[in-house]
């Protein structure tokens, strides 16, 4: 929370740009001089700041973290994403009560906010995930990244020499298009609801990247189905998520599903295994991916 406030009233970007006392920093930032104060001296004994008072200035391993927005190791994004979050887990009691989400809206933190939020989390598997899949498909030359948000993993495909089609809701898309465009012309962004249809393909790999624990097994299943039509023959389908019963982070984060989404949680990998051969597929294999504790579960078209 120290942290969430400082990046929220902006003391970090200010005092990254340079040093302050806490009267310039109050009134730079229309805060309270007594809390600014407090607060400040609060981030230096916690190690966020120089423990020489007066300017306060960021240490080096706060500027590296929070002090560059543009920077792979900025983790604010992050950090303003977990501080939703635990508003969010504040509600389970109601939750517990109702079997329903209470209403809020998963962008709170802005759109741009959530999809960098997700590009630090799925940055440390990206490479293994990416390398699953072309071990267990080497010929492949087309990927469709679905719910990709920034191209996290996207990026990496290309990298490879595939053509990538990213493919996330329409606010998604204009948020990072000029970006993607500008440095990966491998990438074409897709704006859509996967929920309704997919680019049609055919595709040698489609990749879902924390997409299925948003939803239930209904949607899943259809979702998987789209997937199908969508890949070429001998294509493959690859799912990176938490498997409950794999997992150990599954059963927390599916209270985060529980408080966040209308019918999302963790599931087995008999529950995967059930949505990918009623869609189809078939050769199912579960992976671990060693930089998070996720799994990454395998299918094939014939």
């Amino acid at each position: 929370m120290l942290v969430g406030a400082a990046i929220k009233t902006g003391v970090f970007t200010a005092l990254a740009a340079a040093p302050r006392t806490s009267d310039a920093l109050a009134k730079e930032l229309g805060l309270d001089k007594r809390a600014t104060s407090i607060f400040l001296a609060a981030l230096a004994e916690a190690g966020y700041l120089e423990p020489d008072g007066e300017p306060y200035a960021l240490t080096k391993a706060a500027m590296k973290k929070f002090g560059d927005k543009t920077s792979r190791a900025y983790l604010g994004w992050a950090v303003l994403h977990s501080w939703r979050l635990a508003q969010r887990w504040l509600t389970l009691p109601e939750a517990l009560a109702t079997g329903e989400a209470v209403p809020g809206d998963r962008f709170s933190e802005s759109v741009e906010g959530f999809v960098r939020a997700m590009d630090v989390y799925a940055w440390p598997t990206a490479e293994q995930a990416v390398n699953v899949c072309l071990t267990q498909f080497p010929r492949a030359k087309s990927v469709l990244d679905i719910g990709g948000a920034t191209g996290t993993v996207s990026k990496v495909f290309a990298d490879y020499g595939l053509t990538v089609t990213l493919f996330d809701i329409e606010d998604v898309v204009e948020t990072i298009k000029d970006e993607i465009s500008a440095t990966f012309p491998r990438i074409t962004p897709v704006g859509g609801d996967f929920n309704e249809s997919i680019p049609k393909g055919p595709f040698d790999i489609v990749f879902l990247g924390n997409v299925t624990h948003i939803y239930g097994p209904d949607k899943n299943t259809a979702l998987y189905k789209r997937v199908f039509k969508a890949l070429a023959p001998g294509g493959l389908i690859a799912i990176q998520d938490y498997v409950r019963g794999r997992s150990p982070s599954a059963p927390l984060f599916g209270i985060n599903m529980l408080v966040n989404t209308a019918n999302g949680g963790t599931w087995t990998v008999d529950q995967y295994t059930e949505w990918l051969t009623a869609a189809g597929f078939s050769g199912i294999k579960l992976l671990d991916l060693a930089a998070r504790d996720q799994q990454l579960i395998i299918a094939g078209k014939k």
